[in-house]
């Protein structure tokens, strides 16, 4: 295998064809550092491919398989096994680069039913496979899909269930959301929620959960119509946001990650973060959508009710994992009004993911290690509540009893 990819490489190509059953796509190959490498960014869209960096060492998700690099050295092991590389994953320009000796060699063999590789021209098809089974979810049981089948569970979560989480990458469209003090290239919030919106949804497709955004694009979305994309089917809404401070002396010096879930506020803080959120509703042209008056009040009030501590568990296992990931503090677990949780009736919460008027902040946020540190860090609070979730339902509704 490693002489038909030296012969493939001898060739005046200068890119890769990944062809899936979602379409074809053209990668640029690059020799830089005088080895031909592909950057994962491009990748990750087509193959939906995830990333992970942790200071020397990245790991890759692919097709349930988990490749783990050290960048600088030409080895990778999933699972037990070390495959040798013909070239080193490096760091240029703030992104991750792949030899492409990985894709030609070591997909094929790791997950040879899953993924070809023709040498001449350069491509790797990903190959149809089936979906999983599923069966009818057990009487009495909350909006968690169907069982996996019976005994299974997701190699990388210990999940068995099928679940559907619905992600919201904050404003868009004429809403830029915060202007970003110390975003570069003229970034909003708009779009350090789309990018951490996208990793995400990533992030959880490798973990074997369903995942929806309430936008893929740059459009702007009615508040009121964002929980409702959390039907039926939906376990969880999660909303995406950053976070800024108002003008003054001390504006810079916030910093961090803080979480919500939808309640009467109890702080003046807490009030200025919801009022700020809120305030896309002028961007909006529509009629209000929803019940208003007396009968509002009564449906949103059964809401906070029905959701309000398995909303609460969720912000904080959600914040516990992102605050070990973020460079700033740990603001903990707030609750405010946000009207963007007030229709999702399922557990909702909020993510303020950092401070755009905070130096450090504002640079981790605008980073691909920063924005794919976050993504994988909400994941895993996401896969911590699914897990105490399918506990308590097994107590509820032991195996072998409906």
């Amino acid at each position: 295998m490693i002489a038909l990819l030296l012969v493939a490489l001898a060739l005046p190509r200068q890119a890769v064809v990944i062809a899936t059953p979602r379409g074809q796509t053209s990668i640029p190959v690059t020799t830089e550092r005088g080895q031909w490498a592909v950057a994962a960014s491009r990748l990750a869209p087509p193959l939906e491919l995830t990333v992970a960096l942790d200071g020397a060492r990245a790991t890759v998700g692919l097709g349930g398989a988990v490749f783990v690099f050290q960048l600088g050295a030409p080895f990778v092991r999933v699972g037990g096994v070390v495959y040798a590389l013909v070239g080193e994953p490096y760091m240029a320009r703030d992104s991750l680069f792949l030899p492409l000796g990985w894709l030609a060699d070591c997909v094929p063999r790791a997950l040879g039913a899953r993924y070809r590789w023709d040498p001449v021209p350069l491509r790797l098809e990903e190959l149809p496979v089936a979906g999983p089974v599923t069966a009818a979810r057990p009487a009495g049981a909350p909006a968690a899909a169907g069982t996996l089948s019976a005994g299974t569970r997701n190699p990388l979560t210990g999940l068995r269930l099928h679940h559907l989480v619905v992600t919201d990458p904050g404003h868009g469209g004429v809403d830029p959301g915060n202007p970003g003090r110390y975003f570069p290239d003229g970034l909003v919030e708009k779009d350090i929620t789309l990018a951490v919106a996208r990793l995400l949804r990533a992030e959880l497709v490798r973990r074997g959960i369903g995942a929806l955004l309430t936008r893929s694009t740059d459009t702007l979305i009615d508040l009121a119509d964002r929980g409702a994309f959390c039907k039926a089917e939906c376990d969880l809404f999660v909303s995406i946001h950053v976070n800024a401070m108002p003008a003054g002396r001390r504006a810079d010096r916030a910093s961090g990650a803080e979480t919500y879930f939808l309640s009467d506020a109890k702080t003046e803080d807490q009030e200025r973060v919801a009022k700020m959120e809120n305030e896309v509703i002028r961007f909006e042209t529509g009629a209000p959508s929803g019940a208003t008056g007396p009968l509002g009040f009564i449906l949103r009030d059964l809401q906070l009710n029905e959701y309000l501590r398995e909303s609460a568990q969720l912000a904080a296992l959600v914040q516990d994992s992102v605050a070990k990931a973020h460079p700033g503090g740990d603001h903990g677990v707030q609750q405010a009004a946000f009207m963007v949780l007030t229709t999702a009736r399922r557990p909702a919460i909020l993510v303020e993911t950092g401070f755009a008027t905070n130096r450090t902040d504002g640079a981790f946020l605008a980073s691909s290690l920063g924005q794919h540190k976050l993504a994988s860090a909400i994941a895993e609070g996401i896969v911590a509540y699914l897990l105490e979730f399918e506990r308590k339902l097994a107590v509820v509704a032991p195996a072998g009893g409906r």
